[in-house]
């Protein structure tokens, strides 16, 4: 158990601190964006990436997803050969599929740009960003090997280099006078320079049997991968309609400038999930293997720890961006986008039931049954679909906002259903509520402290999250969310 528990949590630790660099290089591209480009100009630039990424879900049919599933298994096996196998069929199909893709892409760019975007430059920002996911492609395939053969600071490695990358390539653009091409030039320059270094780093350090090893035509691994994965891209279908559907249906209901809007709210929401995202890049690989030596007391211990130790993590989280949201905006993007506001505040609490949807995909991901996962984001995908096409006309972000939020709350609660059908645990559920009751008091005493005290603003705002964080913190131990004794056992875990 504690060699489970180390992993878990310096793996997941690693990930944590990789990937807050990268969600702040990331964000720094956005701000970047929406300072040196007209509101309508960055509400194109998203428009034309979420159509585009429509496009990119068929493009791996789910081959380099089930590298994280597949490669965990062949390394306790010791087979080298299936390894090399995986990840070349997976760069095969990635160059097959999207040839078709950005041909298509290709074809229809000027129709679309005319008839959908009504901008003369969205033409030409599709031929270039239908590019750049040809070639992010392969870098898809390199993360999820390093996944699977569990090497976190690789794994999220490659968005920190893609965001440093981003912004070095952006800036000079603009200085040149690119405009909003910039960042589409800057994404097809970053896509190709990861894809070579970091395929130089699995074949001479992570994989160094790769060239030595046999490749061959393998029916039966085709078929396993096959399975696999188009469950996999199935649950990818899902996702991308459930995240991208909302500026889709903006773009054709209202225009380029709510598009911008919602284009800094729903992103800067979903920030919140990078502190739980890497717990979960960890789970998949170990539940697998769990779950192939069929160790379920263990896995059902690490579910339980998950459940509870993420909502301790993310209510917090979320009350912050809540209280805070209009600093926040103005801060990053200017006053041009405040009336992302209340948006940012609806989904800042959906994300706290999408934190616990993602763990529960992994888990299914990672007993080999992702079809499961896949039929409930379908429902909740088409459920946003429904809300948007009803709200959206009428109250615009807002109502792409609830959307959202509301089918996150019901895949949500359809993945706890599943997942007890597989292994008997026990939710949290008292803990989650003295812990919402902990968060609840953790916001009235921000807003309190927010009518006291009147400073700098950057002053009064640590002041604000100190005192409150200490008392949340408090707050956990008074409940018996925690104890001391759980703390140290968990030390003794990790440190061991």
């Amino acid at each position: 158990m504690e060699s489970y528990t180390k992993f878990a949590v310096r793996g997941a630790t690693t990930i944590l601190l990789i990937s807050i660099i990268a969600a702040i290089l990331g964000y720094v591209v956005r701000v970047l964006l929406a300072r040196n480009l007209s509101v309508e100009e960055f509400g194109l630039f998203y428009a034309v990436f979420a159509f585009v990424g429509i496009f990119g879900i068929f493009k791996s049919l789910g081959f380099d997803r089930a590298l994280a599933k597949f490669i965990p298994e062949f390394v306790h096996k010791k087979k080298s050969s299936m390894i090399k196998n995986c990840i070349m069929y997976s760069a095969f199909i990635q160059l097959l599929t999207n040839s078709v893709v950005i041909i298509v892409l290709y074809i229809l760019s000027d129709f679309l740009a005319a008839n959908y975007f009504k901008y003369d430059e969205a033409g030409i920002l599709l031929k270039v960003l239908a590019v750049a996911f040809f070639i992010d492609s392969f870098v898809q395939t390199l993360k999820f090997a390093f996944q699977g053969f569990k090497k976190p600071v690789y794994f999220s490695g490659i968005d920190v280099i893609r965001g440093l990358l981003l912004i070095s390539i952006i800036i000079i653009g603009l200085k040149l006078n690119y405009g909003v091409l910039s960042p589409a030039y800057a994404y097809v320059i970053a896509s190709a320079i990861i894809t070579v270094l970091f395929s130089v780093i699995l074949v001479k350090k992570v994989f160094p049997d790769f060239l030595k090893s046999k490749f061959s035509f393998n029916k039966k691994l085709i078929k396993r991968l096959f399975k696999y994965g188009i469950h996999v891209i199935s649950i990818s279908v899902g996702v991308v309609i459930l995240g991208s559907t909302d500026i889709v249906m903006l773009t054709y209901f209202t225009d380029l400038k709510a598009v911008a809007l919602y284009s800094v709210a729903l992103p800067t929401a979903r920030a919140l999930r990078n502190f739980i995202l890497p717990i979960a890049a960890v789970l998949l690989p170990l539940t697998s293997e769990l779950w192939a030596k069929n160790n379920k007391k263990i896995l059902i211990a690490g579910m339980e720890s998950l459940y509870k130790y993420s909502i301790i993590m993310i209510i917090p989280l979320a009350l912050v961006m809540l209280s805070f949201t209009d600093l926040l905006i103005q801060i990053l993007y200017g006053k041009d986008y405040l009336s992302a506001s209340t948006s940012m505040k609806i989904l800042a609490v959906g994300m706290i039931f999408a934190v616990l949807s993602v763990i529960n995909s992994n888990f299914f991901a990672g007993i080999g049954k992702p079809q499961i996962y896949s039929k409930i984001i379908y429902f909740g995908a088409a459920l946003n679909f429904v809300l948007n096409l009803i709200l959206i006309p009428v109250i615009g972000i807002i109502g792409a906002a609830i959307s959202t939020a509301s089918s996150y709350f019901i895949i949500m609660a359809l993945t706890f259903k599943d997942v007890r059908k597989y292994i008997k645990l026990s939710f949290p559920i008292g803990i989650w509520a003295r812990t919402v009751l902990a968060g609840a008091i953790f916001t009235l005493l921000i807003w309190a402290l927010k009518r006291v005290l009147s400073l700098n603003i950057w002053a009064e705002t640590a002041i604000i999250l100190v005192i409150s964080g200490i008392i949340y913190a408090a707050m956990l131990f008074l409940f018996r969310i925690i104890d001391i004794r759980e703390v140290k056992d968990l030390y003794r875990r990790i440190v061991k």
